[in-house]
C-alpha cells in the first residue's frame, strides 16, 4: 500500500513497515521512498545503524529526512528492546545490525549496488570491527561516520568512500577523529574521504542555538549523497 506523508517539509511517497528475523529476536523497521516527480523504480539506499542509546527508529529522523531529500530510499529499524522490536538478552546485536542490512538491500525499489551505510556515534565503532560482515553481503557504496569513534588505524578496515560528520563541541576533538582520520584514509585508499565540522554543535549534532539537528550537517550530507 502506498502511503502519502510529510515529515518536516520532506515528502515521502511510500513508508512500508518490515518486521524481520534478528539473532534469536524479532525486530521491526520500515524502508521509505522519496517522493520524486518522475517515474523511478529504483533508489539508492541509505541505510542507518544506531548508536547504543536506547532511542528507537524516530530517534534518526533528521538523518532520514535528509536522505529522503537527496532522493534515496531510506531504511531504520528498532534496536532489540525497543520501539515494535522484542527484547532479548542472547544473541548478537551486530548479527541484528547485518541481517537489517540484509533485508534492507532485498527491498523491490532498492538498488543494491549504490547502498550507503550511516553509522552514528557506537554505530561507527560496530561498522569499523565488523564491515567484513556487511561487505560479504554487499560492499557499501559509501559510508557516513557520524559523530565517529574510529581512529585512524581503526578507520581503514572502511574500504569505502567515506565522510565524517563531527561536532565542534563533540568530546572527541575533530582534529583527532575527522580530519586526522579522513587523513589515514585518503593516505591509505583512493577511494575520497571528507570530513565537515559542524560549528557550535555537540556531539549528537544538534545546534544548542536552535535545538534541532545541525543546519551545515545537514547540508552537508545532502550533498555528499547526491554527488557521489
Amino acid at each position: 500500500m502506498t502511503v502519502y506523508s510529510v515529515y518536516e517539509g520532506v515528502s515521502v511517497a511510500q513508508t512500508e513497515e518490515i518486521v524481520f528475523a534478528g539473532d534469536g529476536v524479532r525486530l521491526s523497521g520500515q524502508i521509505e521512498y522519496p517522493l520524486v516527480t518522475k517515474r523511478q523504480n529504483t533508489f539508492p539506499l541509505l541505510f542507518i545503524l544506531h548508536h547504543a542509546g536506547c532511542d528507537d527508529r524516530d530517534g534518526y529522523q533528521h538523518f532520514a529526512d535528509a536522505g529522503l531529500s537527496a532522493g534515496y530510499a531510506v531504511f531504520r529499524w528498532d534496536k532489540r528492546g525497543t520501539g515494535r522490536s522484542g527484547a532479548g538478552g542472547l544473541g548478537s546485536t551486530t548479527q541484528d545490525a547485518v541481517n537489517a542490512y540484509e533485508i534492507a538491500l532485498e527491498q523491490p525499489h532498492v538498488d543494491r549496488r549504490r547502498a550507503v551505510i550511516l553509522a552514528q556515534d557506537a554505530g561507527t565503532g560496530l561498522l569499523g570491527m565488523s564491515f567484513g560482515l556487511f561487505a560479504r553481503v554487499q560492499d557499501p557504496y559509501g559510508v557516513v561516520l557520524a559523530t565517529n569513534l574510529l581512529n585512524g588505524q581503526d578507520v581503514l578496515a572502511i574500504e569505502s568512500q567515506l565522510l565524517i560528520l563531527m561536532g565542534q563541541h563533540d568530546w572527541n576533538a575533530w582534529q583527532q577523529y575527522g580530519k586526522a582520520v579522513s587523513d589515514a584514509h585518503n593516505h591509505a585508499y583512493k577511494y575520497g574521504a571528507q570530513y565537515y565540522v559542524a560549528p557550535h554543535a555537540d556531539r549528537m549534532l544538534t545546534d544548542p542555538r536552535t535545538g534541532q539537528f545541525h543546519f551545515g550537517t545537514n547540508n552537508t550530507l545532502q550533498d555528499w549523497l547526491q554527488t557521489i
